[in-house]
Parts: C-alpha cells; structure tokens; sequence
C-alpha cells in the first residue's frame, strides 16, 4: 500500500518538476543572449519567458535589452498588456515608471504613479519605488513631497525608512538622517554599509551631531557603524572604541578584523594594535598576537608589543620563535632603548643567524644604544659590519656628532622614508654647511625622547645655520606643540612669519598656529591665519587642507 501511495506521489509532482525545469531553461536561454550582447534575440527570449508565466523576471529582462538598444519606449506595450491583467503588480508598476521617467515623460510617470496609488491605497509600495527613483536623480525636493504624500495617506512613513533617511541626508539634515538610519537597522541590519556611504558625507561641522545620535543606541548595527564612520573621519582610535564593547552574540571578532584590516590600510597603526589584541584577547592565535605588535611598534608604542610577543612566543617552536618572533622583538626593545637586552637576544641565537640577519640586528641594536644617548656602543654595535646599512647608521651618528657633510652622503637612499628620514633629509638639503653641533644634538635629542631639548637645540641650531633656519625654527615649534607648549610653539611661529614671510614654513606656521587657537576655542583667531594662508600663499599645497579648516572654524566647531 505503501509502495502504490509513492508511486502516485510520483507521478503527480513529475510535470510540476519538468515544468520548473522547463521554466529554468526558458530564463537561462534568455540570459545567454543577452550577456552575448545578441539583442534582438534576447528580445524574444525574454517574450517566451513572460509567455512561460514567469512576468516579472521577463519584463525586467525586456526592460534591460531596450535600454541597451536605445529603444526603452518599445517595452510599454508590452508593460500595457500586461499592466490590463495584473494592474497592481509591483514589478511591473516600478518598470513603468522607470521607463516613463528614462523617456523624459515625467507627467506621464506622476499619472502612472497616482493610477498605482489608487489602486492601493493603503500599500507603501508606490510611494517607495517613486521616492527612491527621485532621489538617485538628485530630485530631493520631489522626492519630500512624495514622501510627504505617503505620511497623509498612510499616518506614518514607518513602511519608508530607508526613503526618509536618504532623503534627510540628501537635504543635508544629518541628525534627522543619522536618527532615520539608526531607526532602520533595527530591522535591517544588512543596511550597515549603505548608513556609512549616507552618513559619511556629513561635513564637519554635523559629524558630532551625527556621533551622539548614533552613541544614544545600544544596538550592535549602530556601534559597527559609528566605528567605520570614525575610521572614515580620520578618528580610527574613536572608532575602535565604538566597537570595542561588541560580544560574541554580535559577531564582534569578524567585525574587529574587519576593522584591524581596513585601519592597517589607512596606517592607523594603533586602532589596529587595539583591534588585533582584542581577537587575540578572545581567540588567542600566535599570529594574531605577533600581527598586533607590529601594530603597536609601527604606531610608535613598542612597549605595548612586548606582552603581546610573550604571549605568542608561548604557542610557537624555536625555529618560528627565531624567525617570526626575534625580528619583531628586537625592533620593540630597541624603540625602547632596551639595546642590552636585544644585544644579549641575538647573542643567543647568534650561531643559527645569517651573516644579512646580523648586519639587519646590528643596526636596529645601534638604533637602541642611539635612543638610550651611548652613541659609542651604537658605534661598537656596527663595528664590522658592511653594506647599505652601515653607511646609512654611520651617516646617522655623523648627522648626531654634528657632521653634516658625511651625513649627508650617506642619506642620499635611506632604507626607510620615517618622519626622521624626511626631516633629515629636508634639512641636509637645505643648509651647505657642513657642520653643526647644534643640530645634532637636536636629532640626538629626539631619538632619545628628549622633546624639551630637541626644541631648544632646534632653536640655537638656527642661528649656526641661517640658509636652514626657518626650517629649524618650525622644527622647534612642531615638538613645543606636540609637548602641548602653546606659547612657546606660537611665538616661533610669529617669528618665521614675521622674519621668514617667504620661506615654505610660512604658511605651515599660520595652518598650526590656527589649529592651535581653534583647539583653545579662539575661532576668529584662526579663521584670520587660515584666511591669511589662503590670500597670501594661494600656491601652497597647504591650502585645500586650509580652506577645510575654515570651514569648521567658521561654524564654531572646535573638532
């Protein structure tokens, strides 16, 4: 008995699955043709597959082909036809207005969107297709009062979240929008990466606005957002901090690497760092532990990359350790000074090492010694060795002993292009002496971390070298404004634009002075150098970033 009821079972859904099949073929065919960019036949292709039953697929196919032949109005017929038999169809309703407005015929397309209207009164539909249409064309206006039509007939516009807050964004009311997305990916989280490309055009001045609307939520959707709005901002640290608090149950470590990857990409080394140790903190890998501290050493933090090393010199056998771990470990230490201690490492490893690998050790170790102030043992370090790298540390330790000439020979091809290298550079090219004690003790001073020093041997550096000094004298304001020494940084910059009004440092010291007096909430003070900068050096590559500036100074934003 069992046996017959499964053969009828059979025999009854074997036309249902031919017919499927069937169905599947007549689509293929037609998809064929068209991606062959043979046209006319796609044409009847797509005829028969709305001839099989399947309408909306085949008139959406149909709309596509006319369009790739200039012949958009050939599909109305069609759509007319078919529109007689299933007027409220909503495929076909989009179609129509889309190829009413393609056509110019925009009388036709509000008639055609008032019939579909009234037959659907109560159906969010119309207005959705019609609004979004408007607005891919810029059309905000048109688009709000049809968005405002739906909130008359429906009572709300709830059913047209996503069409408001494109519109709020499209009118620039940035809170309005931000609330309007946030509200949206309540429900559709997949919206996340549409909110970012709406929301990150936001100008300066509504980006805090935007923030605390965002902040307000406790929703996962909303804290992933807000992180890639900071990373796009140039506020990676901010934006890690908007995820961090993310749990297992929100996908937080696929969304940590993520956003480890894209602030890698941007050189936020230490959103990145952060990122990293957190998926490390969570699904401990030795990888992701060592790729976390290179982070922190590229982000300037080598002291932070040290647990993050322990940890993953645990999970690893020698061979990796001495491979993957001792490079890494060795530029931490050395950062740090710690060059005894990165000295005694590659001692211990010394018989497995490579003649290249020494010389590469030997010149991160004499960076160590450098940065502790023992410039002998950094000589000591690169005793014996040969090739590009010794030039290049020895022309170091002449640039640190004063020797300028000798410094400059072996800084012709750095290795590296660090923010020491270029400043180096800029200043060998600058001055045609050869000598400066001044301003080696100022470089000395640096690599040690002795800010306060560094600024002063800048200063008297640019009395021994006048054709370099506003040069030196913007040097020495850099560190005084990175040490938060406002007066001190704002009375070099007076003295370069007073004595060096026509020297490059010039407009660089009006663009810092009025970063500096927006940040102490003295607006008019730094839209007068931002305008100076412009109006009196209107070829420095400064001023985009300048007339950026002044727009935020000018709306009181003191971001």
């Amino acid at each position: 008995m069992n046996r017959t009821l499964a053969f009828i079972s059979l025999l009854v859904a074997l036309p249902v699955i031919a017919s499927a099949q069937a169905q599947t073929a007549v689509v293929n065919r037609a998809f064929d043709f068209e991606q062959a960019g043979r046209m006319r036949e796609a044409v009847g292709a797509w005829r028969q597959v709305i001839a099989s039953g399947q309408t909306g697929q085949g008139i959406l196919g149909l709309e596509r082909v006319f369009a790739a032949l200039a012949q958009d109005d050939s599909v109305l017929p069609t759509l007319d036809s078919l529109l007689t038999q299933t007027p409220t169809d909503k495929v076909l309703r989009g179609v129509q207005l889309r190829v009413l407005r393609s056509l110019g015929r925009e009388r036709e397309a509000h008639l055609a969107f008032d019939d579909w209207v009234k037959l659907v009164p109560h159906d969010a539909a119309p207005y959705r297709e019609y609004a979004g249409e408007l607005l891919a064309d810029g059309r905000a206006a048109a688009a709000d009062t049809v968005l405002q039509q739906a909130s008359a007939q429906l009572g709300s516009t709830k059913a047209l979240a996503i069409e408001v807050a494109q519109l709020r964004a499209a009118l620039g009311l940035w809170p309005a929008a931000a609330a309007a997305w946030r509200d949206a990916m309540v429900t559709e989280e997949y919206l996340e990466q549409t909110v970012v490309y709406s929301l990150q055009a936001a100008p300066i001045a509504q980006r805090d606005s935007v923030r605390a609307v965002l902040r307000a939520s406790t929703t996962a959707s909303s804290k992933r957002v807000l992180g890639s709005l900071e990373l796009q901002w140039g506020a990676a640290r901010d934006g890690w901090r908007a995820i961090a608090t993310l749990t297992v149950a929100d996908s937080a470590f696929n969304t940590w690497n993520d956003f480890a990857q894209d602030a890698e990409r941007q050189g936020a080394w230490l959103a990145a760092r952060d990122a990293y140790a957190a998926m490390n903190k969570m699904r401990p890998t030795a990888a992701t532990a060592m790729r976390a501290a290179s982070m922190a050493i590229a982000g300037g933090e080598p002291a932070s990359a040290l647990d993050l090393i322990a940890s993953a010199r645990t999970q690893l056998q020698p061979l990796a350790i001495r491979t993957q771990v001792l490079p890494v470990q060795i530029r931490a230490l050395t950062q740090l000074g710690r060059a005894a201690e990165a000295e005694a490492l590659v001692a211990h490893d010394s018989a497995s090492l490579d003649a290249g690998t020494k010389r590469a050790y030997s010149r991160l170790i004499a960076w160590g010694w450098i940065r502790s102030g023992q410039v002998e043992k950094a000589r000591a370090a690169i005793a014996g060795a040969s090739g590009d790298d010794e030039d290049e540390v020895t022309a170091w330790i002449a640039l640190y002993d004063g020797d300028l000439a000798k410094a400059r020979g072996g800084l012709r091809r750095p290795t590296e292009t660090t923010a020491e290298v270029l400043t180096a550079m800029a200043l060998l090219s600058r001055t045609k002496a050869d000598s400066s004690r001044s301003a080696g003790a100022a470089f000395l001073a640096l690599a040690k971390g002795d800010s306060a020093q560094a600024a002063v041997r800048f200063e008297r550096a640019a009395e021994e070298l006048p054709d370099a000094a506003p040069l030196l004298l913007a040097l020495a304001a850099r560190v005084q404004s990175a040490r938060h020494q406002d007066g001190p940084a704002i009375a070099l910059w007076q003295r370069i634009l007073n004595q060096y009004a026509t020297a490059p440092e010039a407009a660089e010291s009006d663009l810092e002075w009025a970063r500096t007096l927006r940040r102490k909430g003295d607006m008019p003070g730094a839209v007068d150098h931002l305008e100076h900068l412009i109006l009196t050096y209107p070829q420095s590559a400064l001023v985009p970033q300048a007339r950026r500036e002044l727009e935020a100074a000018r709306t009181g934003n003191a971001e």
